[in-house]
């Protein structure tokens, strides 16, 4: 039953996608920003997963592990987080105090996902209104 959405997201997203290119009213380059905005979109998720990461240098890590002076950032245990979709990654710690690890990358993951699904949505419209362009 897993596979079931992932197929018909599938479907859906190639669907959008003949749509799109079939659209007769936008520009080449509307067109062709779903192609250059998805790789950056993808590498900019990666960078906010890996944040909160620090298996390479342990002792330059961004939640540092052993407990901050009182009042600095958060007291108790600290431990990182990341949450894949809101992509969002941060450091908690046991007061509830959490520092956000990757602000600027969460806002350009944000940009190229609107580049991404406002044209696709203007696709799947296209294609839903006009279903024999789909076929030229």
């Amino acid at each position: 039953m897993t596979l079931l959405p992932v197929f018909l997201g599938l479907v859906v997203a190639l669907v959008a996608l003949r749509g799109l290119l079939a659209h007769p009213l936008l520009p080449l380059w509307v067109r062709t920003a779903v192609f250059w905005a998805v790789p950056p979109g993808a590498v900019t998720w990666m960078v906010i997963m890996t944040a909160d990461d620090a298996f390479l240098f342990p002792e330059t890590a961004p939640c540092p592990r052993e407990p901050m002076s009182k009042g600095v950032l958060g007291d108790g245990e600290v431990s990182g987080v990341s949450t894949p979709f809101p992509p969002r990654a941060y450091c908690l710690w046991e007061d509830g105090t959490v520092y956000d690890l990757a602000p600027g990358a969460e806002f350009l993951f944000w940009v190229f996902f609107a580049l991404t699904v406002v044209p696709l949505g203007a696709g799947l419209w296209h294609a839903l209104r006009d279903p024999g362009a789909l076929l030229r």
